[in-house]
C-alpha cells in the first residue's frame, strides 16, 4: 500500500487531487492505524474525527528521541494513561458506534494464565482410584447469559488496550508470540468453541479429616460473601467446593484440599471465598454467576483501595484471571499486583530446613505460601511468553530449589506438587533460551547475526527431551494419572513450538525469500500437531476440556493458527509468490 503520493506518479489527466497526509496522526487515527487526513498537523479537525463527531486530539511530539529508539517504561505508562483519558473523552462526547475506526474489535485476549495443574481430591492417592473419571459426569449447565442490567467487566467495546502502543507494535522482527499471532488472525477465530459440553462429573466428596482452626476475618462493613448475601446456602457451597477441587483446581494447582476447606477459606479471607464461589458458579450454577462476580469485583476494589495484604488475597487476584470473561482485559494488572504483593509478603522465602517443632498445620500453611509463589512464577513467565513482555518475578532460592520441593512435603508426594516443580523447571528453560535470542533483538532478519539458531535450538530441544524424561519418572513415582502426564506433555509441546518458531521467524516475514530451517520447522509442526491431538483426544476424552482456563484456549489456538501460517509459507515457496 502506498503511504503517500509523489507528483511524478500522478497523471496530468487525473481529475482527483491527491490528499496529503500530515506528519502526525491524531489519537483516533493512531488507534485505528489509519491515515490522518485533513488535520494539517492539528490545525483543523481531521476527516475521520469530523465524520465521527469526536474530539481530534494530537499528542505532544516525543522530542529528543532518535529514530528507532524506545521509550522508557515510565514514559510508556504515561502515554497509555493519556490514551485512556482521550478514549474516555471520545466515549463521553459521542454515542456513535459506527465510527470508522470501530469496524474491528481492538481488544486482545489476555492470556493467562500459568501452567500448573492439580488433583481434585484429598483422598488417598492410589492408582486404583481415578480422580478424573471419563464416565461419571453430571449433566452440563448451559452457558450463562449476561443480564441486561449488569454491564460486562471490560472497559467497553471501544477500549484501547496497552498493546496498541506504537512502540509495542513496531516488532516485525520479533518472534511469533501467541497473543500477537492470534490477534493477527482473530477475524478467522475458528477456535471460538472448542469446548465440548457433555455430562458433568459425579460429585466426589473431599475428605475433611484435617480442618485447621479458623482465624476469624469477617468481611468489611458493607460487603457480604455469597452466603450472607443470600446467593447460595451452605450445602450448595460445599457441593461447589467439591466440584472446584474435582474439575477446576486440576488446571491451576493453587489449592490444597487438605487445607482449603470451606470453613478455613471463608474465615480466613471472604475475598478468596467469594472468588472461588464465583468460579464454581460459572460452570455449575451459571444462573448465580453474575451476582457472585459482582461481589468478587467489589471485594477486589476494596482489597486494592484498603491495601489488604495476605496470601489469600494474592490467591484471589490470581483466581480472578483464570476463568474470566473473554472481554475482561485485566489479567496483566491483577497478576502484576499479585506478584508484587507476594514479594512484599515474603512468599518467596526459602526454608531449607524447617523447624523440627513445626506442626502439621504450620507445614500446610508454609507450603501454601511457597506453592502460591511458585504458581505465580510460572504464571508470570507464561504471560511473558504469550505477550512478549518482560516477566516480573526473578529467579530466587525458592525457584532454584523447586526441583526438590515435592519431596519436602513430609508426606506422600502429590502429583500436583510434581507438576508445579516441573513447570518451574520448564519456565526456566524457556527463559534462558529466549534470553539468548533477545540478546540479538532486531537481528532476526540479519543474515550476519552472530547467533547460530540451529545450534541454540538443537541444545534447547535436547534439554526439553531430558525434561520430559525426568518429570515423567517423577510423576510415575507420585502415581500420577493420565491427566497429569497429558498436561505435562501439552505444556512441553507448547514451549517447544514457541522456542523453535525463532528459527523460522525470518522466513515468515513479508516478502522474505529465505527458506526456513528444516529442523525448526519440523519441530514446530510436530509440536503443534501433537498439542492439538492432546486437546482433542485426551482432555476432551476425560471431559475436562471445558474447565480449562483461558490460557489453554490461547495455546490451542496458537498451535492451530501456526499450522495455517506454515501452509501459507509452503504455498509461498512452492509458487514463488
Amino acid at each position: 500500500m502506498l503511504q503517500s503520493f509523489s507528483p511524478r506518479l500522478i497523471s496530468p489527466t487525473s481529475a482527483k487531487t491527491p490528499v496529503v497526509r500530515g506528519a502526525r496522526a491524531c489519537t483516533v487515527c493512531r488507534a485505528a492505524k489509519m491515515k490522518c487526513v485533513g488535520a494539517e498537523d492539528g490545525q483543523k479537525q481531521c476527516q475521520r474525527c469530523k465524520r465521527a463527531n469526536v474530539e481530534c486530539v494530537f499528542e505532544k511530539h516525543r522530542r529528543g528521541r532518535k529514530p528507532g529508539s524506545k521509550l522508557s517504561d515510565a514514559s510508556k505508562m504515561l502515554r497509555r494513561l493519556e490514551k485512556g483519558l482521550n478514549s474516555a473523552k471520545m466515549k463521553s462526547q459521542s454515542s456513535d458506534t459506527t465510527s470508522p475506526y470501530h469496524t474491528d474489535d481492538l481488544r486482545i485476549p489476555s492470556s493467562q494464565e500459568g501452567f500448573p495443574t492439580s488433583r481434585s481430591s484429598d483422598q488417598p492417592y492410589s492408582s486404583s482410584t481415578s480422580h478424573f473419571p471419563s464416565n461419571e459426569l453430571p449433566s452440563p449447565m448451559q452457558p450463562y447469559q449476561t443480564p441486561d442490567g449488569y454491564p460486562p467487566s471490560s472497559n467497553g467495546s471501544r477500549n484501547i488496550p496497552m498493546e496498541e502502543d506504537k512502540d509495542d507494535l513496531e516488532r516485525s522482527d520479533e518472534p511469533l508470540f501467541p497473543e500477537k499471532l492470534i490477534q493477527e488472525n482473530k477475524r478467522n477465530s475458528f477456535f471460538r468453541t472448542i469446548l465440548n459440553p457433555e455430562s458433568l462429573p459425579a460429585t466426589a466428596p473431599r475428605s475433611t479429616s484435617y480442618t485447621p482452626p479458623p482465624t476469624n476475618s469477617p468481611a468489611p462493613a458493607g460487603l457480604n460473601d455469597p452466603i450472607t448475601a443470600g446467593i447460595v446456602n451452605e450445602k450448595e457451597v460445599q457441593d461447589l467446593f467439591d466440584l472446584i477441587f474435582l474439575r477446576l483446581n486440576p488446571f491451576i494447582n493453587l489449592f490444597d484440599p487438605t487445607l482449603h476447606t470451606v470453613s478455613y477459606v471463608r474465615s480466613r479471607c471472604p475475598f478468596l471465598f467469594t472468588t472461588l464461589i464465583m468460579a464454581g458458579c460459572k460452570f455449575f450454577k451459571p444462573e448465580k454467576f453474575k451476582e457472585c462476580q459482582k461481589l468478587a469485583h467489589e471485594f477486589s476494589v476494596h482489597a486494592f483501595s484498603e491495601g489488604w495484604k495476605r496470601v489469600e488475597v494474592v490467591q484471589a487476584f490470581a483466581c480472578l484471571t483464570y476463568w474470566k470473561d473473554p472481554t475482561d482485559n485485566r489479567t496483566w494488572t491483577y497478576i502484576g499486583y499479585a506478584c508484587r504483593m507476594a514479594v512484599e509478603l515474603g512468599l518467596n522465602r526459602y526454608i531449607a530446613h524447617p523447624s523440627a517443632s513445626e506442626t502439621d498445620f504450620q507445614r500446610l500453611e508454609r507450603r501454601n505460601r511457597e506453592r502460591t509463589y511458585l504458581v505465580l512464577f510460572v504464571h508470570d513467565r507464561s504471560l511473558s511468553m504469550q505477550t512478549g513482555r518482560h516477566w516480573m518475578l526473578p529467579e530466587d532460592d525458592l525457584v532454584r530449589h523447586a526441583v526438590s520441593w515435592p519431596e519436602a512435603s513430609g508426606t506422600t508426594i502429590r502429583p500436583e506438587d510434581v507438576i508445579i516443580s516441573a513447570f518451574v523447571a520448564l519456565s526456566r528453560i524457556a527463559a534462558e533460551t529466549t534470553d539468548i535470542f533477545n540478546s540479538a533483538k532486531g537481528a532476526l532478519n540479519n543474515a550476519n547475526s552472530d547467533i547460530n539458531y540451529e545450534h541454540v535450538l538443537a541444545h534447547c530441544n535436547v534439554r526439553l527431551t531430558q525434561w520430559d524424561h525426568t518429570w515423567r519418572q517423577e510423576m510415575e513415582k507420585a502415581r500420577g494419572e493420565k491427566f497429569h502426564f497429558s498436561f505435562l506433555s501439552f505444556f512441553r509441546l507448547h514451549v517447544r513450538l514457541f522456542l523453535n518458531s525463532f528459527g523460522i521467524q525470518s522466513s515468515m516475514q513479508p516478502n522474505s525469500r529465505q527458506p526456513p530451517s528444516l529442523q525448526a520447522l519440523t519441530m514446530c509442526c510436530t509440536s503443534a500437531l501433537e498439542s492439538l491431538h492432546i486437546v482433542s483426544e485426551d482432555f476432551h476424552g476425560m471431559k475436562l476440556l471445558r474447565y480449562g482456563q483461558e490460557s489453554i484456549t490461547v495455546m490451542t489456538a496458537y498451535s492451530a493458527i501456526f499450522l495455517l501460517k506454515v501452509c501459507l509459507l509452503a504455498f509461498h515457496f512452492q509458487f514463488d509468490v
